[in-house]
Order: structure tokens, then sequence, then C-alpha cells
């Protein structure tokens, strides 16, 4: 036989719990009304909330919330009541409202009537509204901030795009007479220092107005104003242009540079000028990073449907947080070589722009001490693109 455990079925209360009194002692209000809406038992939280009230027409008024603020007559049944011969018509105060009434009808009838305490959850209501008031005003402090900020960008882009355009005048009158001063085109001159002097003269002029095209070339691209010429173009009298422009600077330092093309992509669509000025920003910044004796690749090959057109070095490297730094404007990682030539740190930057606007994309991967690959990914068709209205 299995052991079988039987449960008596007459349930036996403690003795000494008094039912009566534990219900007298439930902290919310509690009722019970008969079938005809008379009050047939309560609590005594109950009977301090409703000390006087109009018996018929109370659970109508809780049902439609218009309990407060009537007059009402006292108890009009239950033990231990005393009674009235007319109404009352003192104005009683009204229920607390950190209650919410509850209305439940039952079996026989009757209605139970029970009270929620909702003070708790209200002050949590109430914190979460100053906390979205606070929110809020952060929000519109945060947007007048964003507001001013975009007005100071805007107003120094435009300072900065005027004050570029009245240099480049100047500039290529300093060019133009340091070059006839170096070249001596109106006589010798009567020292060869002045020479030495207008020739430094001269390749300062070319960095600034280097500098001051770049800036002008940031303005247009922040400003949506700079427009592509899109047409065909061979990629590799691009790269052989932009070599022979830094072939003299890479054979002064002894770096090597070789130059590969995959079958088959021998053309691109794209602006034949902002071209070689990428190239040649990413030529320059590798020969700028990269020490004597080194090597710098220039690749072209498929990336999918793309074209991509990639210049490694054996340079210092990067390291993977100063990536994002160098893709700024004027952003620029201190090094031994970085001093070795004149730079401002917006050729990758402006790079980086002039590819997006093509369509495309510039990545970097880099090891320190082994070197950085710079990656531009370019459409086979960009769309032309055209100033934008502001």
């Amino acid at each position: 036989m299995p052991t079988v455990i039987r449960f008596n079925e007459k349930r036996n209360f403690a003795s000494e719990v008094d039912l009566s009194e534990l219900f007298e002692q439930i902290p919310e209000p509690i009722a019970y009304f008969d079938a005809n809406n008379r009050l047939g038992a309560c609590n005594l939280s109950f009977r301090d909330q409703f000390p006087v009230m109009v018996e018929t027409d109370f659970l109508r008024r809780i049902s439609s919330g218009t309990l407060s603020g009537h007059p009402r007559s006292i108890l009009a049944s239950g033990p231990a009541r005393p009674a009235l011969t007319g109404p009352v018509t003192t104005n009683l105060p009204a229920l607390s409202s950190a209650f919410e009434p509850q209305i439940r009808k039952m079996p026989g009838g009757g209605t139970l009537l029970t009270f929620r305490d909702q003070s708790a959850l209200r002050r949590m209501e109430e914190g979460y509204r100053q906390e979205i008031d606070t929110l809020k005003e952060e929000l519109a402090t945060a947007r007048q901030a964003r507001r001013e900020a975009v007005n100071t960008v805007r107003a120094r882009r435009d300072f900065l795009a005027s004050t570029t355009h009245e240099l480049r005048t100047p500039l290529n009158a300093i060019l133009g007479f340091s070059e006839i001063l170096a070249k001596e085109m109106y006589g010798p001159l009567q020292n060869e220092r002045y020479r030495e002097y207008a020739q430094i003269i001269h390749n300062s002029s070319l960095y600034v107005l280097s500098l001051t095209n770049d800036l002008l070339d940031l303005s247009k691209l922040d400003a949506g104003k700079m427009e592509l010429h899109v047409e065909p173009v061979e990629i590799l009298k691009v790269i052989i242009d932009c070599v022979r422009c830094v072939e003299i600077q890479s054979a002064r330092d002894h770096i090597g540079i070789v130059v590969h093309v995959d079958d088959g992509v021998d053309h691109l669509c794209g602006d034949d000028r902002r071209l070689h000025q990428m190239l040649l920003n990413l030529l320059s910044n590798a020969l700028k990073f990269t020490p004597a004796g080194g090597e710098i690749a220039i690749d072209v090959f498929r990336r999918g449907r793309d074209v991509a057109i990639s210049v490694s070095d054996t340079g210092i490297g990067i390291k993977a947080e100063d990536i994002p730094k160098v893709l700024e404007p004027f952003g620029q990682v201190e090094s031994a070589l970085s001093h070795k030539h004149q730079g401002t740190g917006l050729g990758l930057p402006l790079t980086k722009e002039l590819a997006e606007l093509h369509g495309g994309s510039l990545t970097i991967e880099s090891n320190v001490d082994v070197g950085t690959t710079v990656t531009i990914t370019l459409p086979p068709d960009p769309p032309a693109a055209h100033p934008e209205a502001h």
C-alpha cells in the first residue's frame, strides 16, 4: 500500500486571532453594502473617512466621482450608530485624494467597496513629472546651445572663407615677385643671401597658398557648395602624375614607390582634379611618416563593384585610438617624423570629404612601427554633386 497523506476537511484557525479585530485594523477603508445599497459592515478606517454620509446615494456618488463637497446625513443603519431625524447640512472633508475607490459586485447582490492607498504611486508620478519637466528644460537649453553653436560655426566658416579668398591675391603677388628675385630675371643680386631668402619666401608662400586652398575646399564642402565635374578618368595617368610630383622628395629620402593596378581596372568616373588632389594628399602624408629607406605602395583593385585605391607605407604607424583624431581638421599626432615636413593636418580630412562627395569612403588600417594603409573606395559611376541651397 502506498503512503497516504490525508488532510482534515475542518480548518482550525488560531484561537487567539479575532477576525473582527483584524477587519477593523485594516488600514484601507472597507465597507459592504447589501442589495438595497444599505451599509452592512465597515471597518474603522472607513468610519474615520466617512463619519457622516447619505447612505442611499453613497455608492452612486462614489461611482460618478461626485462624492466630495456634498451635504451628508449620518449612517442610517448598522449597530451602535446614533440616528438623526433630519439631514446634515454641514459640508464634511472630502475623501483623501490618496485613496482610490474600487467597487466589486458580490454574488448575493451586495457590493464590496474598498479603497486603495495610492499615495506612494502618486509620489512616484510626481517625481516622474518633475524629472520630465527637468529633462524638457535641459532639452530646450541644449537645443538653444546647438542653435548658437551652429550660428557660431556658420559665422566662423563664412569668415574663414572670406579671409582665405582675400589672402590669395597678395599671396599670388608674393609668389610672383619672389620667383622673379630667386631667378634673377632682371639681373643678378649683389648678395647670394638675397637669392636664398627669395627662394625661402617663395616656398613659404607656396605652403600658405596650399593651406589657403585646402581651407577653401573644406569650407565649400562644409557648406555643400563644392561641385564635381564627373568624367571618365584614366587611373594610371592620375597615379603617374602624382608620383612625379613627389619623386624629388622620395629620391632625397631614399623612399621607393611601387605601383600595382589589377587587370581590368583602368578607368574610373570622377572629378579628375579632385582625384589628383586626393592621391597626392595620401602620397605626401605617407612620405611624411616613412623613414629613409622605406617603401610606399599604390594598389588599385576592385572591391565589389567599387574601385579601391590604397596607399601603403612602411612608416611609424598610428595607434588605433589616434585614427579618429587624424581624420579631423588640424588633427595631428606628434612624432619624431611629423616635423620632417611641414603639415597642417588637413590632407586626410579633406581627402575623406572628397571621397564621400564622390559617393565613396576612406578607411585607415595601421600598426605602430609596421606601417599604414589608407584606402579610398569609389563607386564606378558617382552622381555629380551639385551645390546645396543654404
